[in-house]
């Protein structure tokens, strides 16, 4: 295994920090840690890059043990949230930065290098730039560059994407997962976006107080998730008790039928372009229905319907066919 956490452990207090984490990663994976703050994930990346020291367990890379190493000594680099790009140096001086004072290589050497990486990233023509003269989008382009030019053996981001606009976030997961697979080098991203993790994974896993309370692939977290604190920060679920378990169906998968004796009112409707969300409710329970497309757009509050889902699962189990 490429790299391996064993019973991996930081506490700041008897609640806070990261309580246990088992986790293998194969080389050239795009692994996300995925959950709210305070729930271990940013702990664990500052432990991977020896930003902190673990109270207990092990950190294997590649055969290694860095458990103990300083961030220097680690063949680790991470793109903060910051950026944390020099202002004062252009774009080829800060790409440089970490070949010279990492690499110990020379600044004659360094720079070709920087040039090639910075070509990788479409900033070929910024080499002069100021960083502050930059979008948020080109300085987080720097920001990888400057990462990967050292050749780390593991790229670790912690949440870069975040601090972009919604349409250049989009833009830049595409560009982030090109380069990832192009260059097959294992990446760690740290974000309590779902969408981002769903979309940029081959792994995911989801953080809960300190404990990964389920690691899978994106498909399978979503259609398979093993509790209800996944199916439910892991896109919107609806919840049915049936023969004494949990059923989910999600939005997506509920078909409205309309009914004047329907069981279900509908009480809510907003209109989200691609889709109309609707809330229902029967007395007993109330659930989301998301509809895609014009001709589903239009169901009035008040219409009552009957309730069609075309996929269900139980929590922990498979997906099968549901019946309303």
């Amino acid at each position: 295994m490429f790299l391996q956490l064993n019973h991996l452990k930081k506490l700041y207090d008897a609640n806070n920090g990261l309580k246990r984490l088992d986790l293998s990663v194969e080389k050239g994976e795009f692994v996300t840690l995925l959950g709210p703050s305070g729930c271990g994930k940013t702990t664990t990346l500052n432990l991977l890059g020896g930003f902190l020291k673990a109270d207990e367990g092990q950190i294997l890379l590649d055969g290694q043990d860095i458990t103990a190493l300083p961030p220097e000594e680690r063949p680790i680099s991470t793109v903060f949230q910051s950026y944390a790009l020099f202002p004062h140096m252009n774009v080829l001086e800060n790409v440089c930065y970490g070949l010279r004072y990492l690499r110990r290589m020379s600044k004659r050497d360094a720079i070709p290098v920087a040039r090639e990486f910075l070509a990788i990233v479409g900033l070929a023509d910024y080499e002069k730039a100021r960083v502050g003269n930059l979008s948020g989008g080109q300085q987080q382009r720097v920001a990888l560059a400057r990462a990967m030019a050292t050749s780390p053996k593991i790229l670790l981001l912690d949440e870069p994407l975040s601090n972009l606009d919604a349409g250049l976030r989009i833009k830049m997961r595409q560009e982030l997962k090109e380069l990832q697979r192009s260059l097959g080098i294992t990446m760690i991203f740290v974000t309590h976006d779902q969408e981002e993790a769903l979309c940029l994974s081959d792994k995911i896993v989801v953080m809960e107080q300190g404990v990964a309370a389920q690691v899978g692939t994106p498909q399978e977290i979503y259609f398979q998730p093993q509790n209800r604190y996944v199916a439910s920060f892991v896109g919107k679920s609806n919840y049915f008790e049936r023969g004494g378990e949990t059923v989910v169906v999600r939005p997506e998968d509920v078909e409205l039928i309309p009914n004047p004796q329907g069981r279900f009112a509908i009480v809510g409707r907003t209109f989200m372009g691609s889709h109309t969300s609707y809330l229902l409710d029967d007395g007993t329970y109330r659930l989301e229905a998301d509809l895609f497309g014009r001709a589903n757009s239009d169901f009035p509050v008040g219409e009552r319907v009957e309730i069609n889902a075309a996929h269900s699962f139980t929590l922990g189990g498979t997906d099968r066919p549901a019946q309303s």
